[in-house]
């Protein structure tokens, strides 16, 4: 319920039926504002300008070389591959290249969400079962960690890459470590490329999707801390 508060789109409804409800109450000059208010925050949160600046103060880029490790952990929540799982722009098709490439010899899965789905593809992408791991009782990243780094070390293991978008890569990898587990960050693409060349103030709706997933993850990333997840 908290997550949906940061979307935009449900701020501006809000400052909306707030402008109703002084209108009811006799303010007008006071509902007007209100009412332009939630017009403007609508307008400047669906340009690409403001949604990149904030996806930048977020964003893990990949590092310029990627090093070997005990296993590849894919978590959940990404767009899953429609028939080639090789794409490396998905978080699926980012860790089967790695494994494939040979950089770790297992492939870990988590998440309750997508794990059985991305263990699925992975199989009839041609990774053995003894090559597989997976994790599909996490709900969230803090379990997804807890719950992970307790599979790996049953089977010895400590040194990980890991899958997830760049967006998310902080909390996650910062999870991760907190359970011990030493973490590469392998970022898969989140597809938003497109908005750099895309007019900076025309409102655009992948614009206003990449601004809620932003405003969440900084909402995500103050709780974590607080709780000492990370």
């Amino acid at each position: 319920m908290v997550g949906r508060l940061t979307h935009p789109a449900v701020q501006g409804l809000l400052l909306a039926l707030l402008s109703t409800a002084l209108v009811l109450w006799r303010r007008p000059r006071t509902a007007v504002l209100v009412a332009a208010l939630a017009l403007a925050w609508i307008w400047v949160a669906s340009t690409p300008a403001l949604a990149l600046r904030l996806r930048n103060g977020l964003a893990t880029v990949a590092g310029l070389s990627t090093p070997h490790a005990d296993a590849i952990v894919v978590l959940g929540g990404g767009k899953l591959p429609v028939s080639d799982w090789s794409r490396t722009t998905t978080r699926a098709g980012r860790g089967l290249t790695l494994w494939r490439d040979g950089f770790a010899p297992l492939l870990l899965v988590s998440g309750s969400d997508q794990a059985d789905d991305l263990a699925r593809g992975f199989v009839l992408s041609g990774v053995p079962d003894d090559h597989l791991r997976v994790e599909s009782r996490s709900m969230n990243t803090h379990e997804n960690a807890r719950n992970s780094a307790a599979i790996l070390k049953a089977d010895g293991l400590s040194d990980v890459l890991l899958v997830t978008s760049a967006i998310h890569m902080r909390r996650a990898a910062g999870c991760f470590r907190h359970e011990g587990i030493v973490v590469t960050p392998v970022p898969a693409d989140d597809g938003h490329a497109r908005l750099v060349d895309a007019p900076a103030w025309l409102p655009r709706r992948d614009a206003l999707t990449l601004t809620a997933r932003c405003l969440r993850e900084y909402l995500a990333l103050w709780i974590y801390h607080r709780r000492g997840w990370m």
